[in-house]
């Protein structure tokens, strides 16, 4: 899923040196090397289902019959997990398509950076009607997490010692702002990896046949633009800001000799969250109309890297548009029964619900999102890399937090930003260490084993975390 419309001025024209349009060569199915085939909707929807993620579709109607036919809550937990995984991928598939269908550059900004967590609205929505407010924190919480560490981590690692080229384009290294050096031994060590045929039979008619492949590089040296990673990591240390003063005067409003009773020290806490929670969807606006108008020269420095992947859409507006609407409806379907057998699984199987709230759920709607960031990484683009690692954590911290307190404002249920004492420092902690990372604009592997490290460290400690303690004080 395209996060913070950062991926979609990459789906347009590029222009050349002499101001001229040109069209790009070719685009790519998301999370893989295969190319798209032509706008033919049959064809194009049938490329998306065929991905091999989607083989995890089965355990949606699984999923399903074993919810309704009392197989226990146990296997319909696990069953509507691995079934929402290629859900939300199809979802996310849509939505660029759609942003891609609608030939303007700003609705498919907007459309990115409004649905590009579609997922994990969703199962927000569905967890928080059913009171269970600590778990809605953890989910979010795991998702930013997710992103700033793994997904980073990841991309920065493989794309430091892997580099991945089409035979015939020349040299790409300079132009994508990425340095090698080759030393004698790592050449003469250097297979070539496996070719693969780039589109379907119907894409490559008339068309010579590209070939890709694999190194692996040494002292290899990857650069950026630091503007927009800059931009993101303010918005999420605004966004710690906000968690951490309102966890703070928390505990200070509990602790205050002048308030009355416990009830009333919670009513305050729950006003100010949503007071918050407006200024800082009001400043992802601002972000959004930073993007996208004033300085939208300035932040499509890393959009221009995804050039080649640009294209005709794979299939029509309207088709995009029911895609959309019916995997929606299945997602919500899903995540409800998901949700529905989570605390029979937290008793019965040993995983406290802090491990399944901030590791296990924000792998259904990031596991697409993992792979396109790395492969991005390992084609020398790491600006779109941080684009989508970064970038969707913003869109969370900023937009789905305050959301879902305004949400549960609707709702008539008590949803506030009191993330407790140990959340918003495992948060604010991994953001500093991230704005260290980038903030020179330069990524090696070893910054991004840092952050896998990192997120080791904070998965071992919500493993044995134990649910007695509450995430939320």
């Amino acid at each position: 899923m395209q996060h913070q419309g950062s991926l979609a001025l990459q789906r347009r024209t590029s222009y050349g040196s002499e101001g001229n349009i040109k069209k790009s060569q070719h685009r790519f199915i998301k999370g893989t090397t295969i190319e798209k085939p032509p706008n033919i909707e049959g064809e194009g929807l049938l490329s998306i289902l065929l991905h091999p993620l989607c083989t995890l579709l089965v355990c949606f109607p699984v999923g399903v019959a074993s919810h309704f036919l009392g197989w226990g809550h146990v296997p319909t937990f696990w069953l509507n997990f691995l079934g929402l995984v290629p859900l939300a991928k199809i979802l996310g598939d849509a939505t660029e398509e759609l942003a891609a269908g609608l030939k303007n550059d700003m609705f498919a900004g907007l459309l990115n950076a409004t649905f590009g967590n579609a997922v994990e609205v969703v199962m927000m929505v569905q967890t928080l009607r059913r009171g269970l407010i600590d778990v809605v924190k953890a989910t979010l919480l795991g998702s930013i997490l997710s992103n700033l560490l793994l997904v980073l981590g990841c991309s920065f690692f493989f794309g430091g010692v892997m580099h991945s080229s089409v035979k015939g384009d020349g040299d790409e290294d300079e132009r994508n702002g990425t340095f090698t050096r080759l030393s004698l031994s790592n050449r003469e060590l250097e297979a070539d990896a496996t070719a693969e045929i780039l589109g379907n039979s119907r894409a490559s008619r008339g068309r010579d046949s590209e070939m890709s492949e694999m190194q692996f590089v040494g002292e290899k040296i990857q650069t950026f633009s630091v503007m927009s990673a800059m931009v993101n990591t303010s918005l999420l240390l605004l966004s710690c800001l906000s968690l951490s003063l309102v966890t703070v005067f928390c505990d200070e409003t509990s602790h205050h000799s002048l308030v009355k009773s416990r009830g009333e020290a919670e009513d305050a806490v729950v006003v100010v969250s949503r007071t918050c929670a407006i200024v800082m969807m009001l400043s992802y606006c601002a972000y959004i109309f930073f993007q996208l108008v004033t300085h939208r020269e300035a932040m499509s420095e890393d959009e221009e890297e995804g050039d080649d992947d640009a294209e005709e859409p794979l299939f029509s507006v309207r088709t995009a548009l029911l895609v959309m609407c019916a995997t929606t409806v299945l997602v919500a379907w899903s995540s409800e029964m998901l949700v529905e057998s989570l605390e029979d699984v937290v008793a019965n199987c040993g995983i406290s619900s802090h491990f399944i709230g901030i590791i296990l759920l924000p792998i259904v709607g990031n596991a697409c999102e993992h792979a396109s960031a790395i492969r991005f990484a390992i084609q020398d683009k790491p600006g779109l890399s941080i684009g989508i690692a970064v970038g969707s954590s913003t869109q969370i911290a900023l937009f789905v937090v305050p959301f879902s307190v305004l949400t549960g404002w609707a709702l008539d249920i008590p949803m506030d930003l009191n993330f407790g004492s140990l959340n918003t420092t495992v948060l604010s902690l991994s953001v500093i260490v991230v704005l260290s990372i980038v903030v020179d604009g330069h990524a090696t592997w070893l910054q991004g084993y840092l952050l896998m490290s990192a997120y080791a460290v904070v998965a071992v400690l919500y493993w044995f975390l134990p649910d007695k303690v509450s995430v939320v004080h």
